[in-house]
């Protein structure tokens, strides 16, 4: 076996095992294509749970690694535990920064290759380089053949003919075929140009051949001991790399075996590096999840009888604990309340431009609002309060730090969703969330007759509900969830329009929340420092021509009207508007030093 370097694409390659018959073929591949010494081979076994007859297989195939491992290379048998095989798969590719996955593709069936769901799945959405071994009647082979073509996969392609040409021993042929009106010159420099830079090419043999169909002219010249090692573009789609161009025909009618090489990075050197660390971000999802996830929001976007009875409960809870002033008992109305559910619905329904959906889940999400405000309302006419609590003020001061929250909230939400392995976050994110105890202190207000802050708490429960749904609706396209067929783009963008129409306001509503915030904080700065003897228990600005600004001190020393007046011309040169300020003193007396029982 020849001693040439590894390729940087083949350090670490991941082999999925499931059939102790193909299994043999594809280690011995995968060990030759890293070399003895140069890298790391992962043979993968995904455990859905049925460990009787998953450890049966593991005994046939962990012979073949200990021989494997007797010559020198470093095999590593691993075992994963997953929801599925296809994510199990590519789950552990980003997680071992897999360089290569290499999957084998099931016989031809009445004339066409079946790849199945799981291949399909991992090819579509794989982290890394691809390399599909299409197996024939007979796995041996004594010749090596490349179509080349000047471009990258082709180079990809010939790295991996010429190690496995130097591990067997075969020869290896390079061909490039083109029209007849084309010099042999041409093909000639396509051929080096993919053989550029790549150790042992010169055991290469350079052919050009001419011919009118690339796929004709490239069957006509192998049997069925010739293995085919051919390059695939990353840009094509799956239907038309398999079946409606030359690897589709060399996949369908070769007679010998076939390896399709699929680069998924297009980057050299150190581009091809950072590309690398990079995609280990890139989490996207398999058709058959995405259908997953979409079935799952039908569910979620549509009212049941739990959800009416959950709302019902967390309403009742989430009433009570603001009213005890119960931090606990909140806490433990976020956990009940199923609210989340309909937004990730909605964010999905934007998502893929289903209007239905978004419809459905808009739908859903109102009728457990009016329900939670029917109840709170109720709750707050019944027992009124003189004085708001401090969880209801809580809920009645919005600020753009609760907007990221809930951006924070609807990422988690969606992405504990589509990862199934993971489902405990949720609970988290329902406490994060905060939806129905804003709600709530709406309606508890709004039976109290406290209208402004009402509005206050409905600003802070419209701002989680937007940032939640446009949280959500980012994570989703990020896991490559997209919309449905080109006809169904226009609704999608209406949708998107319509979600970012109401953010606006909410945003414009933050954002004036925050300075009047800011104006208070001025406010209650400058006061300290005027009245340095005092000590300041509340202050209040409220909106108005001029500015009613209320400040209660406690104080030992009496405060004059001239040293009132004075600050509070200082207050609108502050604020920048006329200001009326009103101090409430809460008088501190202090007893007399020395013992009472002393005369004079």
């Amino acid at each position: 076996m020849s001693g040439n370097p590894i390729p940087d694409y083949a350090h670490t390659i991941v082999i999925p095992i499931a059939n102790p018959t193909t299994a043999p073929t594809l280690l011995k591949l995968g060990a030759t294509i890293t070399l003895p010494g140069s890298g790391r081979l992962i043979a993968l076994f995904v455990s859905l749970g049925d460990t009787e007859s998953e450890s049966a297989l593991i005994d046939e195939i962990e012979p073949v690694i200990e021989d494997l491992q007797a010559n020198g290379h470093a095999v590593e048998l691993k075992v994963h535990i997953s929801t599925s095989i296809a994510r199990g798969i590519l789950d552990i590719a980003r997680e071992e920064r897999a360089d290569l996955l290499l999957l084998g593709l099931r016989q031809m069936e009445h004339g066409r290759v079946i790849l199945g769901n799981i291949v399909d799945s991992v090819t579509a959405t794989a982290p890394c380089d691809v390399l599909l071994y299409r197996t024939a009647k007979q796995s041996a082979f004594t010749k090596v053949m490349i179509p080349v073509d000047g471009s990258l996969r082709s180079s990809i392609a010939c790295q991996v003919g010429i190690l496995i040409g130097n591990a067997y021993p075969t020869p290896v042929e390079a061909i490039h075929i083109q029209e007849s009106y084309r010099p042999q010159w041409v093909g000639r420099g396509r051929i080096e140009q993919s053989l550029a830079d790549i150790p042992g090419r010169e055991i290469v043999k350079r052919t050009v051949i001419t011919a009118h169909d690339p796929a004709s002219g490239l069957l006509s010249r192998v049997d069925e001991n010739v293995l085919i090692v051919l390059g695939v573009s990353e840009k094509s789609s799956l239907e038309r790399w398999l079946f409606g161009d030359l690897s589709g025909r060399v996949l369908r009618d070769a007679p010998g075996p076939v390896i399709l090489v699929r680069r998924t990075l297009s980057g050299r050197g150190l581009a091809r590096r950072l590309e690398r660390v990079f995609s280990r971000f890139k989490l996207k999802l398999t058709q058959i999840e995405q259908e997953e996830i979409l079935w799952q929001a039908q569910e979620m976007a549509s009212p049941n009888l739990d959800y009416f009875v959950l709302l019902l409960l967390s309403a009742i809870l989430a009433s009570l604990g603001l009213l005890l002033n119960s931090s606990a008992v909140i806490i433990g109305a976020m956990l009940v309340a199923p609210l989340m559910q309909p937004l990730i619905g909605l964010a999905l329904g934007i998502t893929t431009g289903q209007i239905q959906l978004i419809w459905r889940s808009v739908a859903t999400l109102l009728q457990g609002i009016l329900l939670a405000l029917v109840v709170s309302i109720g709750i707050g006419m019944l027992i009124p309060l003189a004085l708001p609590t401090t969880e209801i003020l809580a809920r009645g001061n919005p600020s753009l730090l609760d907007a990221g929250v809930a951006l924070a909230s609807g990422m988690i939400g969606a992405y504990a969703t589509a990862r199934k392995d993971i489902p405990s976050a949720l609970a988290g994110v329902a406490i994060a969330a905060a939806l129905v105890p804003p709600l709530c202190t709406v309606g508890l207000n709004l039976g109290a007759g406290r209208l402004e802050l009402s509005l206050y708490a409905g600003l802070l429960f419209l701002t989680n509900i937007v940032s939640i749904s446009l949280a959500a609706w980012l994570v989703f396209f990020w896991l490559g969830i997209r919309p449905l067929p080109a006809e169904h783009r226009r609704r999608w963008i209406t949708s998107l329009v319509l979600v970012l129409a109401l953010a606006l306001p909410v945003t414009v509503g933050l954002v004036s929340v925050s300075r009047q915030k800011q104006r208070e904080a001025s406010a209650a700065r400058y006061i300290q420092e005027q009245f340095l003897s005092a000590e300041i228990v509340s202050l209040e600005v409220q909106r108005g021509k001029p500015a009613r600004v209320i400040a209660t001190l406690r104080a030992a020393d009496e405060i004059d009207q001239s040293t009132v007046r004075e600050a509070q011309d200082q207050l609108a040169d502050i604020l920048g508007d006329p200001v009326r300020l009103e101090i409430v003193v809460w008088k501190v007396i202090e007893p007399l030093s020395g013992n009472q029982g002393d005369t004079p």
